[in-house]
């Protein structure tokens, strides 16, 4: 019986070193997906700043262009008033005329106001696309790069944790049911610490000193037993005899 069951508590310990390596490698591999998924939006931001300001931009040069070209049509008018003057006779359409050329300039000069404004927005509007764009390609080759190492390591992960689960399947045949699911439940409940040590009487899981009775039930190997106060698997080594207590 106790070789049946110190052979269980063995391959329960062996169990539980792969197993803590699988969730190790599971959760590196999940944060590297965060990371993936983490520079993606990054990028998706950057490139959506980029591509606004560059719209921003773009709707304030069609502004720009769409007020140089009524200034021009204008000053046309403008000259063509001109000429219309020295031939007018009549002072009510000389009047009119008049009046025209006057309101002509001042719309003219709100218009050139105007255009000094949108070029001044656009000398700031064309350094901030500017920066954008070039922190998005900045961001595009940094996320590449990352994604693609961080891709490389997923992938071997994957293959690790594979063959790690091949392994575990192999290691829990034998295993009784029973144990084996109750072995899980702990594992899962205590950070993946399912089996300890214990050591001069104390749970090395939960570091409390066990019950006298159960210590020395616990040494004589009977059955699979766990910790009063962790509820963890126990495991019992032959005490060391301290040298100095033989030479006594």
């Amino acid at each position: 019986m106790e070789n049946s069951l110190e052979t269980a508590i063995g391959k329960l310990a062996a169990l539980q070193e792969v197993d803590r390596q699988v969730r190790a490698k599971r959760e590196e591999l999940q944060a590297l997906t965060t990371e993936i998924a983490a520079l993606e939006g990054q990028l998706a931001l950057q490139t959506n700043a980029a591509r606004d300001a560059s719209s921003e931009r773009d709707i304030l040069e069609a502004r720009r262009r769409k007020l140089e070209g009524d200034l021009e049509d204008e000053e046309s008018k403008m000259t063509d008033r001109r000429m219309r003057l020295n031939r007018v006779r009549n002072e009510k359409e000389l009047q009119a005329l008049r009046r025209e050329i006057e309101v002509g300039k001042e719309t003219n000069q709100q218009r050139e106001e105007e255009i000094l404004g949108v070029l001044e927005a656009l000398e700031e509007l064309n350094a901030k696309a500017s920066d954008a764009e070039r922190a998005q390609s900045e961001l595009a080759e940094r996320a590449s790069s990352e994604a693609e190492n961080h891709r490389d390591r997923i992938r071997q992960l994957a293959a690790e944790i594979e063959a790690a689960t091949d392994s575990r399947d192999r290691m829990t045949q034998g295993l009784d049911s029973n144990v084996l699911r109750k072995y899980e439940q702990i594992f899962a409940r205590r950070g993946g610490i399912a089996v300890v040590e214990v050591r001069n009487g104390i749970c090395l899981g939960c570091h409390m000193n066990l019950p006298p009775q159960f210590y020395n039930e616990l040494q004589r190997a009977v059955d699979i037993r766990s910790c009063p106060n962790c509820h963890r698997i126990l495991y019992c080594r032959a005490e060391r005899v301290d040298s100095n207590e033989v030479s006594r």
